[in-house]
């Protein structure tokens, strides 16, 4: 019962974002005359006005050739014009769309050698093809389940299935999203630190910085303490959540025995982030935001670390709400924009994972289906952690 209710209450916060988004866009154009400029007719008004616009084509690089509801015609700056939804996708750039298709295809044998060293330096025999093979399965069942995580509980499976060490197989794929999110917070961190003059990182450029700075300082001195065993889980814990504390503390004590690969795999993390950030600046450059690539990269990780919320499909919503909040701005970006931008992102992973759903129909996803045979033969093998 507490399932369906949890169900229930994800998909009703799904509709309720979508909802918010479709009145908070514009679907038809408009036209916002500032207070204190001459409008259309060429009188000054002292409060802003809007205007609907039925057409508009591009006079010179700052200039469009507007006309009104109401048959007016004019040439005004192209800052003021506010495209409607539709007609900012049919305006896009196509180059730039091909640019981060591009970009987001290169995610992926990262984000393999990334697990890839995970998996090995705990001794857990795994080819890297079928590495990738299990990645880009796990990319594709991301859009159906809630947040940006779903595709883990498949990439748990498929790593634990046949293994002989399950636990260790489920915990490379949780050391594989903490990474993951210590990319995003590093690359939070130098961005809105160095790039703090630039755009947006005026206004949240340092705050950004200093709090990824913090938690990753939060961190590296939570996984020191666990590493020196300085950190125990209470008994009564332990129990109620029927020992997985203590493996998850057991766990972390094993990675802190290999800091080269924890370090590498963080590494490839950042490299990745960094893809992700400049294929999302692709899709809003094709639709014409003027944010520059170092705004870019201080505002995606923020609105990534949204997403990652497991409580509406791929963020929806969230991911808008927090990039209107940061990114959208007179002369830089509209929320038309800013909505038209993320959904763009969207439908690019969603292209790279339509290969996954290939390769998922084909079968045969599991990382070690030769140890199969070997665990039907000896069932009492346990799971096994080495620290």
């Amino acid at each position: 019962m507490k399932r369906h209710l949890f169900t229930a209450a994800r998909l009703s916060l799904v509709v309720v974002g979508i909802t918010f988004i479709a009145f908070l866009v514009d679907w038809r154009s408009t036209l916002l005359i500032p207070a204190g400029e001459p409008g259309v007719d060429g009188v000054v008004s002292p409060t802003a006005t809007e205007l609907r616009v039925t057409d508009f084509t591009p006079e010179d690089q700052d200039r469009v050739r507007i006309t009104t509801g109401d048959g007016r015609a004019a040439v005004v700056p192209s800052a003021w014009v506010r495209p409607g939804l539709l007609r900012v996708f049919r305006d896009a750039d196509w180059g730039w769309l091909v640019i981060g298709f591009g970009l987001v295809g290169c995610i992926y044998p990262l984000q393999t050698t990334r697990w890839w060293i995970l998996m090995r330096c705990r001794g857990i025999p795994a080819t890297w093809v079928r590495t990738l093979r299990l990645v880009m399965v796990g990319a594709f069942c991301n859009f159906f389940l809630p947040g940006t995580e779903g595709g883990d509980v498949v990439k748990a499976w498929g790593a634990a299935k046949g293994s002989g060490r399950r636990l260790d197989a489920v915990m490379s794929v949780i050391f594989d999203r903490v990474t993951g999110l210590a990319g995003l917070v590093l690359l939070a961190a130098a961005a809105g630190l160095f790039a703090a003059e630039t755009g947006i990182a005026r206004d949240i450029g340092r705050w950004s910085g200093w709090l990824a700075v913090a938690a990753l300082s939060a961190v590296v001195v939570g996984f020191t303490a666990i590493h020196r065993g300085w950190l125990r889980i209470p008994p009564s814990i332990d129990r109620l959540g029927r020992g997985v504390p203590t493996r998850i503390l057991d766990a972390a004590h094993a990675y802190g025995s290999h800091p080269a690969a924890v370090a590498s795999a963080t590494s490839i993390s950042v490299i990745v982030q960094v893809l992700l950030a400049s294929a999302a600046g692709c899709c809003g450059w094709a639709i014409g935001i003027h944010h520059d690539l170092p705004a870019v990269l201080v505002a995606m990780p923020i609105i990534f670390i949204a997403a990652a919320i497991p409580l509406t499909w791929q963020g929806a919503g969230v991911m808008e709400v927090v990039g209107i909040g940061l990114l959208a701005g007179v002369g830089l970006a509209s929320v038309n924009q800013i909505v038209a931008m993320l959904l763009l992102y969207r439908c690019l992973e969603l292209a790279w994972g339509l290969t996954g759903s290939i390769l998922m129909l084909r079968g045969d996803i599991e990382i070690h289906p030769q140890t199969l045979e070997d665990n039907v033969r000896d069932p009492l093998k346990k799971d096994s952690i080495d620290p």
